[in-house]
């Protein structure tokens, strides 16, 4: 799970430090910065994939628009050369394990092998990934520094310090450096299981272009980095910007589309249709398949009968012609309506329901404004969905007062533009207009009050 980001003078922050959650909303003005918040673990995802880190700044991305015109504006106020980005993520408890098993057999005495087996405090327990970008003569992006470690939970960093965090640590044996790159340098790598060693052979030294990040080069190590490889994998493939692109999805969906979640959500009907089929037997008669619902998927027709009443059932069919994939609701009045004929409303809220029932559902989805054509009284049933994605986390920016009233005061992340130091973002319960608030008025008249934009 991703549990803080940071920001120093990138785009609209002068300085962002956020811890995150498993469910959060971003609320606040127009140009406060909610898009570049969440924006981040895609980004730091899409660097790692790139050839070159630039055109991750200055191309666009499919229907989005790009990050920048150019790389000058990348840097808060245009002020210097350089800015940089960070994240901390929590391990899985099973990574966990097998590096202090790692560690401890690489600790020759038997007794502190006995004080580390019995002090799980004392384990890796998190990621931190830093980087620090510089604009070089206004037309390129290179790699000014980057670090990847982990620390125990008894060694947690002093974020009071700010800057990276890396930077100036690397001398802490509690914390445990896979890799340091500063200043047009060589990348060097340590394997996991000995970064507890100080020995000078432990490190490989690799010369790494200067726009291109070295953390990337883990994948092809899986043995020496499982820690830093399963990072790579959620950063590249387990985190989505949803950004449906409604227009298309009124079209039949082709085949040969991802089997996961995909920004553009192009697949939707796919990811039904297998929910629809899930635990179908092999042997089923061509009748038996047409007829088939896996409960998984009756359940989300009945979640999203809450917020459409007026459905009375949801099917996906197949086209004989061409395989390609579909919706049909069926409305109390008798008549049936396919994907071509429904409403941005209705198709927003088949989508963002259908998240809770996917098998394989992606770690982190991340969504602007999920309120958008939805009628207030189905937005409860939208966050119902987003809110039960057990194992993933999900982060939404939103205007409505609706969404705000529904939102618990430890959910909230308000964001806001001030005179001097850019966007600054506040925990709800650390807002100084929040801090008392004990439900005497709800959070959507807040918001509608300007207190929260």
């Amino acid at each position: 799970m991703i549990t803080r980001l940071e920001a120093t003078r990138y785009r609209c922050f002068e300085q962002l430090g956020v811890d995150m959650s498993a469910f959060q909303v971003i609320v606040g003005a127009n140009g406060s910065g909610k898009t570049t918040l969440i924006d981040l673990p895609s980004l730091f995802g899409e660097l790692l994939r790139a050839d070159n880190i630039a055109s991750v700044f200055t191309l666009k991305r499919g229907n989005l628009p790009a990050r920048a015109a150019a790389l000058r504006e990348l840097v808060f106020a245009g002020r210097g050369d350089d800015f940089s980005l960070a994240l901390e993520v929590e391990l899985p408890e099973d990574l966990r394990h097998a590096w202090a098993d790692a560690l401890l057999a690489n600790i020759k005495s038997k007794r502190q092998q006995e004080v580390f087996r019995n002090s799980p405090a004392k384990w890796p327990g998190h990621l931190r990934y830093e980087l620090r970008l510089e604009v070089f003569n206004e037309r390129e992006l290179n790699v000014k520094n980057e670090y990847l470690f982990a620390y125990p939970p008894a060694a947690a960093p002093d974020r009071s310090v700010g800057g990276l965090l890396g930077e100036a640590n690397q001398d802490r044996e509690d914390w445990h450096f896979m890799l340091r790159r500063e200043y047009g340098g060589p990348a060097v790598f340590v394997d996991e299981a000995k970064t507890g060693l100080r020995d000078a052979d432990r490190e490989d030294k690799v010369r790494i272009k200067p726009g291109l990040l070295a953390m990337s080069a883990v994948k092809y190590k899986p043995d020496a980095f499982p820690a830093a490889g399963w990072l790579y994998e959620l950063l590249t493939e387990k985190v989505v910007f949803l950004a449906p692109e409604w227009e298309q999805l009124r079209a039949a969906s082709a085949t040969g589309q991802e089997k996961t979640l995909i920004a553009s959500a192009l697949n939707l009907p796919w990811l039904a249709l297998n929910l629809k089929r899930q635990g179908l037997p092999d042997e089923a008669t061509a009748e038996e398949q047409k007829s088939y619902r896996s409960r998984d998927f009756n359940d989300w027709v009945d979640h999203v009968k809450t917020a459409l009443p007026q459905v009375e059932d949801i099917d996906i069919k197949e086209r004989e012609e061409d395989h390609r994939a579909y919706f049909s609701l069926r409305y109390s009045g008798g008549y049936s309506v396919t994907s071509s004929g429904l409403s941005d409303g209705t198709l927003r809220i088949l989508t963002l329901t259908l998240l809770a029932y996917l098998p394989d559902a992606p770690r982190l989805v991340v969504t602007e404004e999920p309120e958008n054509g939805i009628h207030p009284s189905a937005i409860e049933a939208i966050l119902q969905s987003l809110e039960s994605l057990y194992g993933s986390q999900v982060w939404i920016s939103s205007h409505s007062p609706v969404v705000l009233a529904a939102s618990k005061l430890e959910q909230l992340l308000c964001a806001r533009q001030t005179p001097e130091n850019g966007v600054v973002v506040v925990a709800g319960e650390a807002h100084p207009r929040l801090r008392d608030w004990r439900g005497g008025i709800d959070l959507g008249s807040l918001f509608a009050a300007g207190i929260l934009g």
